[in-house]
């Protein structure tokens, strides 16, 4: 019998990878925090006490926590809230799966350092500069702590595939750019854009494995925002004109950013699992299911 697994965070553009790649493996589980339909449940990690109630009736043997508070500026108002989700939900999970024998998954960012090193590996010390990135590190200490030999923590980098809502930089850009509106990308930021399904499948490929503590997955390229939205424009053949490169003390962002971040995956290499692919080819693919979620949409009333 396939092992139970919980997805929460399911209708997120990682959920939705990971619910994919691992239902030949798992008898998959989706938590979403809204409106769920009848063959999901509702899981907030921002109440877990809820949560966990919900968690003992389902009785998974490992839990992906793919949702998280994500958005940066308003975190820094919001601080509750953020920590309440991606701190303290994921603790309160982590003492659940200490108790009863779970492996917990989670997903956390490059941004816990603050870039004023060339490459990051696992063990560098945290150093976040938000209050997002204080967040995800606190969540990653906990739950090292609670299952120092039961979880798998994934830092990555520029997440982006297919998602309906568009909850990414490359989807959010490309529906501006067509809307004909001019976009002010920052040209000083930079990272490694990450394929979902690349970091689904290794996820896969690391807990039917038992592997356990943290690895870095990111995409093989590493280049500023603004060389991305050009790379995007021609993708998805798009007005680069549109585009406005910008110095990140000009864009008015409330929370503070590292400028270069790039994560070592060589330990991830190491267990044999292949090099995500590289940005061409993951616009490529986006580009496709894009136009086939287009194809297979209902059409308007």
């Amino acid at each position: 019998m396939n092992p139970r697994g919980l997805v929460i965070g399911a209708s997120g553009q990682l959920g939705r990878a990971l619910c994919a790649v691992l239902r030949d493996t798992h008898e998959v589980i989706e938590g979403v925090h809204r409106l769920p339909r009848t063959d999901q449940v509702c899981i907030d990690l921002g109440k877990p006490a809820e949560m966990i109630a919900t968690i003992q009736a389902l009785k998974p043997a490992r839990i992906f926590i793919a949702g998280a508070f994500c958005n940066v500026d308003r975190a820094e108002t919001d601080h509750a809230e953020c920590f309440a989700v991606n701190m303290e939900g994921p603790r309160a999970i982590a003492a659940y799966a200490q108790a009863h024998g779970c492996t917990v998954v989670y997903y956390s960012t490059d941004t816990v350092f603050d870039g004023t090193k060339e490459r990051y590996i696992e063990s560098d010390p945290a150093c976040p500069m938000n209050v997002y990135s204080q967040s995800k590190a606190q969540g990653e200490a906990a739950i090292r702590t609670l299952l120092p030999t039961h979880h798998l923590i994934l830092r990555t980098a520029w997440l982006y595939g297919p998602d309906e809502a568009k909850r990414n930089f490359i989807l959010r850009l490309v529906e501006q750019l067509r809307a004909g509106q001019r976009v002010v990308v920052p040209a000083d930021q930079w990272g490694s854009p990450t394929y979902t399904e690349d970091l689904a499948a290794a996820t896969r490929f690391l807990v039917e494995r038992g592997q356990s503590g943290t690895f870095h997955a990111t995409g093989p390229d590493f280049l500023d925002r603004a060389s991305l939205a050009r790379r995007i424009c021609a993708s998805f053949d798009l007005d680069a004109r549109l585009v406005a490169p910008a110095p990140t003390s000009q864009m008015g962002q409330a929370a503070l950013r590292p400028l270069r971040i790039q994560l070592d995956c060589q330990k991830l290499r190491a267990l044999g699992i292949g090099e995500f692919r590289g940005i061409n080819a993951g616009l490529e693919a986006l580009r496709h299911a894009s136009a086939n979620d287009a194809e297979t949409a209902p059409m308007a009333r």
